[in-house]
């Protein structure tokens, strides 16, 4: 302060404090950051994708008065929020002081490093998968799947909003997604511990598949019409929760029957595991995390025409619905532009699965055969596009929206037998 006669003048100067957030040593991808002053939140910021915190211009740093300052780690990125299905629901968060230049790693159970590690996954996933989709990417604010308001405090509070209950203690023996949940009418994934489902972080010898494969089903669900999410409630969410009881389920399979909602729902689920499988596949180490990777049509074109070889039989090979490994096949072996009936007339061509009720066969006919004709793009973002719960009803915004490609479809459709 300088004291000048009587008067007091007081001169403020607002720092910067920089600090990067972790989990397990990786960064903490998008998550929102709160500014904490005497225990109250102020401004909303988030974590870029190599963990540091920008404000909502993107500029570093939280604005202070001292090189200190108080944050809160909300368990929340703009794909969807992890809630504590130990503690009533509610939403995760950690609550730290950080200095500037600090790295702040959540690696400890009193941390809760496992939901972050969860959230940390669902951004790759959406990242990897569905963002370099022409759906999401053609979207206002891609970064944000569900939309973007005027503030990030907006943004964080708004009603649509994908939630994730973790660990998940419903009468469903494993995860599922529920599409139209009572509060408001919105996703909300439900995940069973890691020690119960040893997909989550591919322990135990599985492969870390389920967040990709219940993201797909969120995204999808969020961004049907209410009337469409109702229809998935009612058919999806009753096989799920009464399947055990009939007999006829939980386990759905690759190549089980079901009921044509759940063979699509599905579909959907089993391209965003497998397309995260086979980058991860690529890759070199052992890590169960993909690394983050420019997806170019080139690579999806790749990934169509391994799947075909993986899903067809081969007279000098039988190969199963789901192997654990993609084959490796030369991008030059089929130009993306020929069209799956020259792909047929190429490799040798029997589905291992077929009918409008199996999931293997629904998925093979969209992300497999259509797309080896259209490209993976066109195929993949119908999917989202379509507000669609069965084949049938992706047939018909197919037939509306993408004439030219209709005969394409039907020759996938005759093919798998849909």
């Amino acid at each position: 302060m300088i004291i000048n006669g009587n008067k007091r003048q007081h001169c403020e100067t607002m720092v910067r404090v920089k600090a990067t957030i972790q989990v397990n040593g990786r960064p903490l991808r998008r998550a929102y950051i709160e500014h904490l002053v005497f225990g109250a939140g102020t401004s909303m910021y988030m974590t870029d994708l190599e963990g540091r915190i920008r404000d909502s211009n993107f500029d570093e740093g939280i604005d202070s008065l001292v090189p200190h300052a108080d944050i809160r780690i909300i368990c929340q990125n703009p794909v969807l929020r992890v809630n504590d299905g130990d503690n009533l629901n509610i939403g995760v968060y950690q609550d730290k002081s950080i200095s500037d230049g600090d790295t702040i790693d959540l690696n400890l159970n009193s941390e809760q490093d496992d939901y972050y590690a969860i959230l940390n996954r669902a951004h790759l996933a959406y990242e990897i998968v569905f963002r370099p989709l022409s759906f999401f990417a053609n979207q206002p604010f891609p970064d944000f799947p569900l939309g973007r308001k005027g503030t990030l405090r907006e943004t964080r509070d708004q009603a649509k909003r994908i939630d994730l209950v973790y660990p998940d203690y419903s009468v469903a023996q494993l995860a599922w997604v529920e599409p139209k949940r009572l509060i408001d009418n919105f996703p909300l994934m439900h995940i069973k511990r890691r020690d119960i489902d040893t997909r989550l972080f591919g322990e135990g010898g599985s492969d870390p598949i389920l967040i990709p494969h219940e993201l797909a089903h969120a995204l999808h669900f969020s961004l049907l019409s209410e009337a469409q999410r109702g229809r998935a409630q009612d058919e999806y969410a009753d096989f799920i929760l009464t399947s055990p009881v009939s007999g006829v389920g939980p386990f759905h399979a690759f190549d089980e029957r079901t009921t044509p909602e759940v063979a699509y729902i599905e579909a959907g689920g089993i391209f965003s595991e497998n397309f995260m499988e086979f980058l991860r596949d690529r890759q070199p180490g052992a890590s169960t995390l993909v690394q983050p990777e420019r997806v170019t049509r080139s690579l999806q074109s790749e990934f169509v025409l391994s799947e075909w070889m993986r899903l067809t039989r081969n007279p000098l090979q039988t190969l199963g619905s789901r192997l654990p490994r993609f084959p490796t096949i030369p991008t030059t072996a089929l130009p993306p532009t020929q069209g799956s009936s020259l792909l047929r007339n190429r490799f040798l061509r029997r589905p291992t699965v077929t009918g409008g009720d199996v999931e293997g066969a629904v998925y093979s006919a969209i992300f497999v055969d259509f797309a080896s004709a259209v490209g993976l793009d066109l195929a993949a973002s119908s999917y989202f596009a379509a507000n669609a719960i069965t084949f049938g009803e992706y047939r018909s915004y197919i037939a509306s929206q993408f004439p030219e490609h209709s005969q394409a479809l039907e020759q996938a459709r005759r093919f798998w037998g849909l």
